[in-house]
């Protein structure tokens, strides 16, 4: 579904130096590094030696010039040509191992990354165990009580996929995807890999790509230091993890995940009090939407049926929640567009607009109402009450994901705590 349609199709699949990666097959004389250094380049790092799969692609020329069996393919696209590879490191994050398919230079800089993480400690206490058993299968859940805007784990990715590796290579592709993704698995230290067997892919489907797309993280916005960032287009990461992948999804989650890219990892937050014994769960449905754009959302590109504790409630329930959101979705439209609202209705607006997000239960994406009602306040000279929800908005903004779109507001909102009588929106509505 997310692939590019291209014509006069023809694709290279080539071997050539792979990452930095102990392996039993190296040649003798070969010293792999301990770390990556400022001077070592993806050409230095020592190459991997998989059996390769058997790919049975017509459309596939094979180039193979060396024992050197990192396996590459080059985009269809002339215009911008880009060759994606499969690289592994499986002494990463303790021994859990590493797989990555992307392009040479942004392997080099995810490579940089984790040679100074790997001296950096990402344990945090053990808040949570795995279960299975209720309609959902495995599932994780709370040890003990866990506060709101607490931090439950740290995690590192065990596959990293670059979204453009799904989008520049053009049917019949998704083969090439496949026998890639099936080869990157396999250079997982065998503990890991039974986590990935473990994870669930969908309904009727064991699909290893589907599963990526089911339990994987979407990451963007690379560091700016990133060499070549600004000559490729940057579509994001899918990360898959040993323990948060396995986190459940509810449309009314109390708990979301952010991406680090300086530590690489995700860190999970509690974004309310959370009981112990409670399922941990995040959205995997980014936005706000109605019973039936979930509904449609989850089985189009999710492959399941919701079950959550929303879903499926009785009809007046759910009734009842579509009309809030629909609601707090006009009130949006209506207070973003700074329309011509008289400033006694704008600050109204703006607190029945969080007053329905706590009804709705959306703590993972109440920042942006935060910031909307500070906006309303200091809109109408009341330098205190601005305050307080601007506060309120950056407090959440700390632990919410990129799908709560409160980050667009933060700047504003550090700018008016700095002085809500110099800032753009002071008695803007008066």
């Amino acid at each position: 579904m997310y692939l590019l349609k291209y014509t006069n199709i023809l694709l290279q699949v080539i071997l050539v130096v792979g990452p930095w990666l102990h392996n039993s097959q190296a040649r003798p004389n070969e010293q792999c590094p301990e770390s990556l250094n400022d001077n070592q380049t993806i050409e230095n790092f020592c190459p991997i030696y998989p059996d390769l799969p058997e790919f049975n692609l017509h459309t596939l020329q094979h180039n193979i010039t060396s024992e050197q069996q990192s396996t590459c393919v080059w985009s269809a696209s002339p215009e911008e040509k880009q060759q994606f590879c499969v690289f592994a490191d499986s002494r990463f994050n303790n021994g859990k191992g590493i797989t990555i398919v992307t392009t040479p230079e942004r392997a080099q800089n995810i490579f940089r990354l984790m040679a100074s993480t790997s001296r950096q400690s990402t344990r945090v206490e053990t808040l949570f165990r795995t279960e299975i058993g209720g309609r959902k299968g495995r599932g994780i859940f709370a040890n003990k009580q866990i506060a709101a805007r607490s931090i439950i784990s740290r995690e590192s990715p065990i596959i990293i996929l670059d979204h453009n590796w799904f989008q520049d290579i053009p049917p019949p592709g998704k083969n090439v995807h496949s026998a890639m993704l099936a080869l990157a698995i396999e250079q997982l230290p065998s503990v890991t890999r039974l986590v990935v067997d473990e994870l669930y892919a969908g309904l009727g489907t064991q699909s290893q790509g589907q599963k990526m797309w089911t339990n994987g993280y979407g990451v963007v916005g690379m560091p700016p230091s990133w060499l070549g960032k600004e000559d490729e287009p940057d579509a994001g990461m899918i990360t898959v993890h040993t323990n948060i992948s396995k986190i459940n999804h509810s449309c009314r989650p109390n708990a979301v995940a952010q991406w680090d890219w300086e530590s690489l990892t995700h860190n999970l937050y509690a974004v309310r009090d959370i009981a112990t014994d409670e399922e941990i769960t995040i959205s995997y449905i980014p936005g706000l939407k109605t019973s039936q754009e979930r509904y449609e959302y989850a089985n189009q590109y999710l492959g399941f049926n919701c079950t959550c504790s929303l879903c499926m409630a009785p009809g007046e329930f759910v009734d009842l929640s579509d009309s809030r959101v629909n609601e707090i979705l006009l009130l949006e439209q209506a207070l973003v567009d700074y329309r011509h609202i008289a400033p006694a209705e704008s600050v109204a607006m703006a607190e029945l607009l969080v007053g329905l997000y706590e009804q709705e239960g959306l703590a993972a994406l109440i920042g942006k109402a935060y910031a909307i009602a500070a906006l309303e306040w200091n809109g109408v000279g009341s330098e205190y009450q601005a305050r307080l929800w601007a506060y309120r908005s950056v407090q959440a903004g700390l632990t919410s994901s990129i799908e709560s779109g409160v980050q667009d507001y933060l700047p504003d909102m550090e700018n008016l705590l700095d002085g809500a009588r110099k800032h753009w929106s002071w008695r803007y509505r008066a």
